[in-house]
């Protein structure tokens, strides 16, 4: 009786495991990659480094360079959001950029 505690401990441990790692990357995971990419991206343009009208296609040749990589697919938007991204915001200039289908 004890081993089968122990072993549906063990399986529930498990099974927690997974379901954590996979919410952990859904959704924890895409939000430091954003959050760390839209930061770097401000501070570029805030310092001259990077025009805000260069944002956009930035986010193109990102998505040219990394295809269809983990990283890209965080950033990707449906066309509903492209066509709403704030033409003011350095993000969302750089995730519609990302996700416009290239030529």
């Amino acid at each position: 009786m004890k081993v089968k505690k122990i072993l549906l401990w063990v399986g529930l441990m498990v099974i927690g495991g997974v379901a954590g790692f996979s919410v952990n990357n859904a959704t924890v995971a895409r939000f430091n990659i954003i959050n760390s990419t839209c930061s770097v991206l401000n501070v570029a343009v805030d310092n001259h480094l990077l025009a805000p009208d260069q944002v956009r296609t930035l986010g193109q040749l990102t998505a040219q360079k990394l295809q269809n990589s983990l990283v890209i697919s965080a950033f990707r938007l449906d066309q509903q959001q492209i066509n709403a991204a704030s033409a003011g915001s350095n993000c969302s200039q750089f995730m519609a950029g990302i996700s416009e289908k290239s030529g």
